[in-house]
């Protein structure tokens, strides 16, 4: 009865969500796949050729004016639109749509030269200045009244023309540091607007700790850890101040075009995969968050093809991540081939990007856009591929597989069922991961361990849930739990009692609650809590937290779990349960040897489980993760890590990012549509 409730809840969300997407994209075309161009960069001559062979590929759409800031508007006042208009004329000509950028990454010199204050201050209080991109000071009030009158122009003129299809603001925002006059105004009030008197921010801030306690507002500046700033505190408040200003920024650009933008124009910006500094969450003016992804930039890959292959890690982070927010996404950059920012840039092993191109239309994306069409013969990317080499016309192998993926998807668009509904075996395994970017930039400025990596021990629950082979997003705390049989609270070091309390109302009605180590150490303000360690947890989780231990990089930690050993190295949390809890792990040595590291409790309906290690290659969250599913009455897939297997409108895919062939278990009933039961490396295997 249990599960039947929760796939009824999950079919009438997903049919809102369905119907929110299908304003700016058709179900029945899946997935629509585009090309950044970049006339700029050529003679006019060359582009009714260009966006002739653009189309004749399969593409559906091109993506320009990302950084023309300076070709729209060569002087200050005078804008010239004319060669874009000739671009859209020529694309609407082959049957593609455009995608329209503000080139807000990229001031004018004009703007540089009169204005030099518009820039970023490094942390030495030296000011950015023209010939990158992305220097710009969002706390520049001066930068914010020129982008005003250029998102003006550009949206007015854009705006009401039914061949745009959408928006992209800026360029993979970030949320940069910003030492500035500008900034330090900027959060003087912000922290005034936070905490209305001294005393109260005094408080929050520790400031009686090293006596550097504030009695004046001018007192206060960006936090800068190179020039004296060193309170946890602060630099958590600054982190938050820096976010929420760059989530302005998109959200004053996107509040300004809304004014001239058709109802079938959507706004977006191109977070980058893992999207750190900056909080997607944020900017709430958006229709919905897109990424740009690079899965060779990864440095944690596997095996010996692995730096071929790239891992899937980030990709499978910002499809969970992204997608939930406004209940859909899509990837503005996807890598097109060999690029030139890694310390060593190899060849994809053929095939990849093809595989990758079927991972982001498995795990949800709307549309799948690449950087670049043209390898560009001047700049800073002279050795980025695009779909099309030096001579501007030779296809790239990168761009066959580009051609061979959309190919692949006008044929599954025709086997498409539009009344296709997620199996109730999925559906009774979605899971939530309670995600709160607050919690990662606190734990990584007090890591405790040069072993301890936040991302990765979030990975480590991500990549466990999808070996099972269940539905996963990456969930806020204003989100509806009920939504989730399963939920996941990796490492949530920040907390209050309500949520603690909303944890405990979700278990009871029966919710299945996962909590690892380093939840709940600290109050929002990053302070730890007058009262013993992490209390707070203590009725929630049915235990008290003695103590967290930490080995040296050459000693190990063991647990064991159901007879069979695993080795720890990040991180411990050393545990007393109370009468009612079960153990489900106990530590094997060190002074602690035969206390339990992991347990669980049930409480009403639910159940609740604490993991107290972080283990070193994730093959104990997986493997406990498979227990308590299983012990719930689901089956799991138990794939390999690099394997991924996904349903999405009536199909399941599956990629193998592994060095290996992976034989799949698939059922005998199963249509194949593409690829084999053989899973090479590389390979995609779609089937119904």
């Amino acid at each position: 009865m249990k599960k039947l409730i929760f796939v009824l809840f999950f079919s009438i969300v997903w049919i809102s969500i369905y119907a929110q997407k299908e304003k700016f994209f058709k179900p029945a075309d899946l997935i629509n796949t585009g090309v950044y161009y970049y006339p700029e960069h050529w003679d006019p001559s060359q582009w009714e050729r260009d966006i002739k062979n653009i189309a004749s590929l399969g593409f559906e759409f091109i993506h320009v004016a990302e950084f023309a800031w300076v070709m729209i508007e060569p002087e200050e006042g005078k804008f010239d639109l004319s060669w874009l208009d000739r671009v859209v004329d020529l694309a609407d000509k082959n049957g593609m749509k455009v995608i329209m950028c503000t080139s807000t990454p990229t001031p004018p010199a004009w703007m540089a030269q009169k204005h030099p204050e518009i820039y970023l201050w490094d942390e030495s209080y030296t000011p950015k200045n023209h010939g990158a991109r992305q220097d710009y000071s969002y706390n520049s009030d001066v930068y914010r009244q020129y982008t005003e009158k250029y998102v003006t122009v550009l949206a007015s003129h854009f705006g009401p023309d039914p061949r745009i299809m959408g928006w992209q603001l800026d360029n993979e925002p970030s949320a940069p540091n910003d030492y500035s006059p500008a900034a330090d105004q900027k959060f003087r009030q912000w922290c005034k607007n936070q905490y209305k008197t001294l005393d109260e921010l005094n408080k929050k801030w520790g400031t009686a700790f090293w006596g550097t306690t504030y009695n004046d507002w001018e007192q206060i500046r960006c936090f800068n850890p190179s020039n004296g700033g060193s309170s946890p505190h602060i630099q958590l408040d600054y982190r938050r101040f820096c976010a929420d200003g760059q989530a302005d920024f998109l959200n004053f650009q996107a509040d300004i075009i809304r004014k001239y933008a058709l109802p079938s124009q959507w706004i977006t910006t191109n977070y980058m995969g893992f999207s750190g500094w900056a909080d997607a969450r944020r900017t709430t003016s958006l229709d919905f968050q897109a990424f740009t992804v690079y899965p060779i930039r990864l440095k944690s890959y596997e095996g010996d093809l692995g730096f071929r292959l790239g891992g899937n890690s980030v990709l499978n982070y910002a499809l969970a991540y992204f997608k939930k927010i406004d209940g859909f996404t899509g990837v503005m950059e996807l890598q097109p081939g060999q690029v030139n920012w890694v310390d060593i840039n190899p060849q994809p092993q053929p095939g990849a990007v093809r595989m990758w191109l079927w991972h982001a239309f498995a795990g949800g994306c709307s549309f799948a856009c690449t950087y670049r069409y043209r390898q560009p013969l001047y700049g800073s990317e002279l050795y980025h591929y695009g779909i099309v080499g030096t001579d501007g016309v030779t296809v790239t192998p990168g761009g066959a597989e580009f051609r061979q993926f959309m190919n692949d998807i006008r044929d599954l668009r025709k086997k498409w069922n539009p009344d296709s509904k997620m199996p109730e075996d999925w559906a009774g395994k979605k899971t939530g991961i309670l995600w709160n970017l607050e919690n990662m930039w606190n734990m990584d400025y007090q890591r405790q361990t040069v072993q301890w990596n936040t991302y990765d021990h979030l990975n480590k629950y991500l990549n466990g849930v999808l070996s099972i082979g269940a539905p996963v997003d990456f969930i806020g705390e204003d989100d509806d739990f009920s939504e989730y049989p399963f939920l996941i609270a990796p490492a949530y070091q920040l907390l209050d009692n309500s949520l603690v309390q909303k944890w405990m109302r979700y278990v009871e009605n029966g919710g299945n609650l996962i909590l690892t180590c380093r939840t709940g150490q600290k109050d929002r303000n990053g302070q730890l809590w007058e009262a013993r360690w992490a209390e707070p947890l203590y009725p929630l989780i049915g235990a008290e937290i003695e103590f967290f231990d930490l080995m040296m990089p050459d000693t190990k930690g063991e647990l064991l779990m159901n007879g069979k050993p695993y080795l720890w190295n990040n991180w411990g949390e050393i545990l007393n349960p109370y009468d009612n809890t079960q153990v489900l792990a106990t530590y094997q040595n060190q002074f602690y040897k035969g206390k339990p590291g992991v347990i669980t409790r049930k409480a009403g309906k639910g159940r609740v489980t604490f993991v107290g290690i972080d283990s070193e290659d994730g093959v104990f969250e997986a493997d406990l993760l498979n227990y308590i599913y299983q012990s719930e009455g689901l089956t799991s897939w138990n794939l390999p890590k690099g394997i991924s297997v996904y349903w999405r409108d009536g199909f399941y895919i599956a990629v193998n990012y592994t060095s290996s062939d992976y034989a799949l278990p698939l059922p005998k009933s199963a249509e194949i549509i593409s690829g084999n039961t053989i899973l090479p490396p590389a390979g995609v295997t779609v089937w119904k």
